[in-house]
């Protein structure tokens, strides 16, 4: 299997390149074989084999140097064995695991038959691998209950310690030596980065954590099913190499029966974490098990019986069990990431999962009551980063109703505060990412939005910040592209295979938004914006007919004049079908209904445009750019909703005073 890179990246870590990893060549197993005997050269002889004062002093002697001879008590044979694996050209290196195994699979059997007659099998114990079944086991044999008690069972630790013990040792001791490396390569593979993997199955890459079962079926106690899930979530979310699904993504599984199996076929992970929460007065049951879904296999299990204080403990407790059982060695850091706690105040902890909750249905008053929340919980800890970065995001709902000019400022506030107390929070560098494109700094846009999902790039709002970056600066078929990874989180997410169709809608690829948007309403027909969004490509087809038909359904799923796709965009159609009375109709609702509420003004231009009315279109365009939305714009700039204002050099000045070429 060969792992193709850009020519001329080096990735890795640099103790553990091969050299054509170092060269940023492709690689391929042979370049894990040598990473593999930079590690028995290292727990042989106590040093690495390539060493240098800074990693480019480590690279040049990796593509120049020889390293040293194991030593004189090792044997002639294992040193041949460590000085192939590291050979520099990768013909002449083995080129297969099996060579190597096979390899010291023979040295071990030489050794200990030219060590029977010099040394009792039984008198300090021995390491045998034995074959059954098509299956290698280690079968320990000692002269007393105790050693084999002492011993680890299959480990690291277990592997250098038996190292030290046997390097002291005569000809025998080279055998056991060879058998511990042997079984170890068995048991262990290791990247070209440095890490292990336990065997006994890959390492689990993908993995899914249900809502937990509300045992009680107290509604009011509803938000701390969801909110655990959703801190072990967050918590996973940072390990490297691990695809952890969204929150949106498994709330469909939400007090439903599943068969894991189906769940994970679904979702397309390998493991599936089901729980079950008891929560009575201050007591707090849970019972939870992580399951392989590939064959139904109960990888770990445990119940909690703690008190709600404790709620923080064992959320951290459950994800790094978790963390643990994907067999995959993670760095310090990352142990630390799971770890991490964003507030150590319970109750500002309960009031944040409780605004998450009712902020979730993207309603008005679930917006009004979320931020209510959010807010106590800042008030109970004003370190509470995480809770200001939510606070940020409820503020920008369409539905909060506050000019834009003052949300900005108030969200924009909120997120510096977060990122002066945790510059690692991923949602606040996106959404700051989305306030420099307000401001027409779209290099620093893109700069946070790359932030956002190098700090976690399971995060899906990450990834929707930066699509509406590539999307406003013209770069569409990365807008795809990167829209498409986003799916690979959440595989069921309406909203995400809508959000493909809405790039190729900007794209211009029409038939083949038609067809996403179909397919997305064949998943949830309940799903306005994909009936909004396939009226608007219909509209581009000149298929009216459908157009208004699709429009209105999104309307009556959703009479949120505030949202372009609800209202603004079925007068659009309207006009330019030629049912222009009924456009203006709705302009004139609009108008007063923009008298009790907040109305974004980019409404207002859609609707003029399609009415033919440049001057008022424009006017209202001046509009949005004094409010500093610099978003809308950045969509007006590409939607062909415009196509008519866009010769007009009115619309080239607006362009560049907000940084977006026409």
């Amino acid at each position: 299997l060969k792992t193709e890179t850009n020519p001329g990246i080096v990735m890795g870590t640099v103790g553990y390149m091969s050299p054509e990893q170092a060269r940023g060549l492709t690689v391929d197993a042979r370049s894990d074989l040598w990473s593999l005997g930079v590690v028995l050269y290292e727990m042989v002889t106590g040093r690495a084999p390539f060493a240098g004062e800074t990693p480019s002093h480590v690279i040049v002697s990796i593509l120049e140097s020889q390293p040293a001879q194991l030593g004189q008590e090792m044997p002639e044979e294992l040193d041949r064995i460590v000085s192939k694996a590291l050979t520099k050209n990768r013909e002449e290196r083995y080129q297969t695991a099996n060579d190597l195994a096979f390899d010291l699979k023979s040295s071990k059997q030489d050794l200990e038959a030219e060590a029977r007659g010099k040394r009792p099998l039984t008198s300090k114990g021995s390491v045998e691998v034995s074959t059954m079944s098509g299956e290698q086991s280690i079968v320990y044999q000692s002269s007393s209950t105790a050693d084999v008690a002492a011993r680890p069972t299959s480990s690291a630790e277990y592997l250098v310690r038996e190292i030290k013990r046997h390097k002291g040792e005569a000809m025998f001791g080279s055998a056991g030596l060879i058998v511990i490396l042997a079984t170890f390569f068995y048991f262990f593979y290791i990247n070209g980065n440095g890490q292990y993997f336990a065997k006994g199955g890959e390492p689990i890459d993908s993995v899914a954590v249900l809502p937990f079962v509300n045992v009680n079926g107290d509604p009011n106690t509803e938000y701390l099913s969801v909110g655990i899930s959703d801190s072990i979530i967050n918590g996973l979310s940072k390990l490297p190499g691990v695809r952890v699904m969204s929150l949106n993504s498994v709330l469909r599984y939400k007090g439903k029966q599943t068969d894991l199996q189906v769940v994970g076929r679904d979702l397309n992970v390998r493991a599936v974490l089901m729980s079950r929460l008891v929560h009575q007065g201050d007591d707090l049951a849970i019972s939870t098990e992580l399951v392989d879904v590939r064959d139904n296999r109960r990888l770990w299990g445990e119940q909690y019986n703690r008190k709600l204080s404790d709620i923080l403990v064992v959320q951290e407790e459950i994800a790094r069990e978790i963390s643990e059982k994907l067999r995959l060695r993670i760095s310090g850091e990352a142990k630390k990431q799971i770890a991490k706690r964003y507030t150590e105040n319970t109750e500002a902890y309960l009031l944040y999962q409780q605004g998450r909750e009712v902020f979730r249905a993207r309603t008005r008053e679930g917006t009004e009551k979320g931020i209510e929340y959010f807010e106590e919980a800042i008030r109970k800890d004003p370190t509470y980063a995480l809770a200001r970065v939510w606070l940020a995001t409820a503020y920008l709902d369409p539905s909060y109703p506050l000019p834009f000019k003052e949300v900005r400022q108030k969200v924009e506030t909120q997120l510096l505060k977060a990122l002066e107390l945790d510059n690692e929070l991923a949602e606040a560098h996106a959404l700051l990412g989305g306030i420099r494109q307000d401001d027409g700094d779209w290099a620093a846009a893109e700069r946070e939005c790359k932030s956002a999902l190098d700090l976690d790039p399971n995060s899906v709002l990450a990834h929707a910040f930066y699509i509406g970056y590539l999307r406003r600066t013209g770069r569409h078929d990365e807008a795809i592209a990167e829209t498409k990874r986003a799916l690979e989180l959440d595989p069921l997410s309406a909203k995400l295979h809508a959000d493909v169709g809405y790039e190729l809608y900007f794209a211009r690829r029409y038939d083949q938004a038609i067809e996403q948007f179909k397919t997305t309403i064949d998943m949830d027909p309940k799903y306005a914006p994909a009936h909004a969004r396939l009226g608007a490509t219909y509209v581009q087809k000149n298929m009216y007919e459908d157009a208004i038909l699709e429009l209105g359904k999104a309307r009556a799923l959703d009479n949120s004049p505030e949202r372009q796709g609800r209202f603004a965009w079925l007068a659009y159609a309207f006009a330019v079908s030629g049912q222009q009375a009924k456009a203006q109709r709705m302009l004139a609702e609009l108008k007063e209904l923009a008298r009790q509420r907040n109305i974004p003004p980019i409404n207002f231009v859609y609707i003029y445009t399609g009415l033919g009315e440049k001057d008022q279109a424009f006017a209202w365009l001046e509009k949005v750019y004094e409010e500093g939305n610099g978003r809308d714009l950045g969509e007006v700039r590409v939607n062909p909703m415009f196509d008519s204002l866009r010769s007009d050099p009115r619309f080239a000045n607006l362009m560049r005073r907000v940084n977006l070429a026409p």
